[in-house]
C-alpha cells in the first residue's frame, strides 16, 4: 500500500513542486492550503506523514504540529521553513518534529527526509501493531469466520443471500442500513474500520462487518473506507432471518454465536490497540 503524505502549505508552488516530485517516487499526496485545511482533512484521512510550513495563516506551524499530535499522537511531522525562520523550525523540533526542511526545497533533501520519516512512521505503529495482535483466536480464513460450523450447502446458501458491489480506493462502504444491508462480507481487497474518524481494524478477504447492527438491530456505530479495489457482499437483515426460518432454529443458534464471537474478538482488538496508544505517549 502506498504511503499517504499530507502537504501543508499556503504557497501553491511550493505544495504542487512536492506533491509532483514525491508522487514520482511513488507516495500517495494530499494537499492542504492551511492548518485548518489539514485538521479537516484529518477527519476523513489517516496520514504516515505530515510536511507543514512553519508560517502559515490562521493556524501557524508550530500550532499546528501541537493539534495534529492531539489527534494522532504517534503522528511524524516534518517541518518546511525559510531561512529567516530556522530558528523557529530548531523549536519545531525540541517539540516533537521529526526533522525540518530549509527552502527553496531540494528535491534529494526531500526525498531522503520523507523516506526517513515514513520509515520512522512505520517502525512506531508496525511493531507494536503486531506486539498487541491476538494470536490465538484466528479462525482459518477459508470461509467467512461468521459461518464457522456450517455445511458446504448451507455456506452456499448463505453467500447467495448477498448482493455483490464493487468499490474504488476511497469509497465509503455502507453498513448496518435499510440501503446498505447489516452484514458486509469482504470478497476481495482490503477495507479500513473507522470509529469516531480513528482507524480501528482493517478487514481482507472472507472477513465481515456489521454483526453488531444485526444482534442490536440498529445502525452500526462504525465506517467502512475501501483502501483498495474491493468487492463486498452486502445481507439484508430480513433475508437473513427469513433464511434461519427456513432452515432452522439450530443453525440460526449457530450463527448468532458466531456472530458474538466475531464481535468480541473485533473489539478486544480495537481496545488493545487504543491500550497500545496510551502506553506509548504516556497519556
Amino acid at each position: 500500500m502506498k504511503k499517504h503524505v499530507l502537504i501543508v502549505d499556503d504557497e501553491q508552488t511550493i505544495r504542487e513542486l512536492c506533491k509532483e516530485l514525491l508522487e514520482e517516487e511513488g507516495y500517495n499526496i494530499t494537499l492542504a492550503v492551511d492548518g485548518q485545511d489539514a485538521i479537516d482533512k484529518m477527519d476523513f484521512d489517516v496520514f504516515d506523514l505530515f510536511l507543514i510550513d512553519m508560517a502559515m495563516p490562521r493556524i501557524g506551524g508550530l500550532e499546528l504540529m501541537k493539534m495534529i499530535k492531539q489527534k494522532q499522537p504517534l503522528a511524524v511531522v516534518v517541518i518546511l521553513t525559510g531561512f529567516s525562520s530556522i530558528e523557529g523550525a530548531v523549536k519545531a523540533v525540541h517539540a516533537g518534529a521529526f526533522q525540518y526542511l530549509s527552502k527553496p526545497i531540494n528535491s534529494e533533501e526531500l526525498f531522503e527526509v520523507v523516506k526517513a520519516g515514513v520509515q520512522h512512521s512505520g517502525d512506531l505503529y508496525g511493531p507494536l501493531q503486531k506486539a498487541f495482535e491476538p494470536g490465538t483466536d484466528t479462525v482459518q480464513k477459508g470461509e467467512p469466520i461468521i459461518l464457522h460450523g456450517f455445511s458446504p450447502e448451507e455456506k452456499v446458501d448463505f453467500m447467495t443471500l448477498g448482493r455483490k458491489k464493487k468499490y474504488e480506493i476511497g469509497d465509503d462502504i455502507p453498513i448496518g442500513d435499510d440501503n446498505s444491508g447489516s452484514i458486509a462480507i469482504v470478497e476481495s481487497g482490503e477495507v479500513s474500520v473507522w470509529h469516531n474518524n480513528a482507524t480501528i481494524d482493517y478487514l481482507q478477504k472472507w472477513d465481515s462487518a456489521g454483526e453488531e447492527s444485526f444482534i442490536l438491530t440498529g445502525s452500526s456505530i462504525i465506517t467502512l473506507r475501501a483502501e483498495s479495489k474491493v468487492t463486498v457482499r452486502h445481507f439484508d437483515r430480513k433475508k437473513i432471518l427469513d433464511f434461519f426460518a427456513y432452515k432452522g432454529e439450530i443453525l440460526l443458534k449457530r450463527f448468532m454465536i458466531n456472530l458474538v464471537n466475531c464481535s468480541y474478538f473485533k473489539w478486544r482488538k480495537a481496545i488493545q490497540r487504543i491500550v497500545m496508544l496510551k502506553l506509548v505517549t504516556g497519556e
